[in-house]
């Protein structure tokens, strides 16, 4: 079975701690914390992309601060963590984000490039093999999973790695 978006259940959100990890990389977690944030959602729960039949999956901890920024004040970054939780372990993913040019059929088109990885590799899956499970996962999960399927469906991502 594919990737495919959804609503994370409450059970599984505590047995990974979704929420600490969303507050670990969010730079809004300084103004409000999972899971107080999740109230200001329609539906108040984690999302996120899963696989279920090879019992993957991707979590969006948002992004993260710039506190090198030219105002001297923490600021919002062009860098995304992800967690892909392959085999048992979750892999830390820095991405940075670019935007890109939009066309009438993509209105929502950027790239992203990797920062970083950790663990760089499983010991039974390259670091090839996790990339490309992450790639997969990404294009699925697109703009912002089960809460944005509409813009899903006008964005185009690549990947510079």
């Amino acid at each position: 079975m594919p990737f495919v978006n959804e609503y994370v259940s409450d059970e599984d959100a505590l047995k990974y701690d979704l929420d600490n990890l969303w507050n670990k990389y969010d730079y809004s977690s300084n103004m409000l914390k999972m899971p107080e944030l999740l109230n200001h959602f329609d539906v108040h729960q984690h999302i996120w992309c899963v696989d279920n039949e090879r019992g993957y999956w991707l979590f969006n901890c948002g992004f993260l601060i710039n506190n090198d920024s030219i105002s001297g004040y923490p600021e919002p970054s062009n860098r995304e963590a992800f967690i892909l939780h392959v085999n048992g372990q979750n892999i830390e993913f820095i991405l940075a984000s670019h935007g890109m040019e939009a066309t009438e059929l993509y209105p929502i088109h950027f790239s992203y490039s990797l920062v970083s990885m950790s663990p760089s590799s499983l010991p039974n899956m390259s670091r090839e093999s996790l990339l490309n499970i992450l790639k997969d996962a990404i294009n699925i999960f697109k703009y912002n999973g089960i809460r944005a399927l509409e813009d899903n469906a006008r964005t185009l991502i690549e990947f510079d790695f």
